[in-house]
């Protein structure tokens, strides 16, 4: 087994993420997390509005050593 980390997003109150959105690492996760919430249309580009009723956040997760896991 080997620390994981979901990225869990919700979307007016309801998680639309799976259990699938895996990373081997917490700051790779939090920059999508940071991504979706925020609306960003590409990583150098502030967006154009603020996302309302959308959070994301990345939480710790064990899962076997055969996930696969994003960069």
């Amino acid at each position: 087994m080997i620390m994981a980390f979901l990225l869990v997003v919700i979307v007016d109150g309801a998680q639309v993420s799976d259990g699938d959105m895996l990373f081997q690492n917490i700051y790779t996760c939090n920059k999508y997390a940071n991504a979706v919430e925020r609306g960003e249309s590409a990583s150098d580009r502030q967006p154009y509005k603020w996302q309302e009723n959308i959070s994301a956040y990345c939480i710790p997760k064990m899962v076997s050593t055969d996930i696969e896991l994003f960069d």
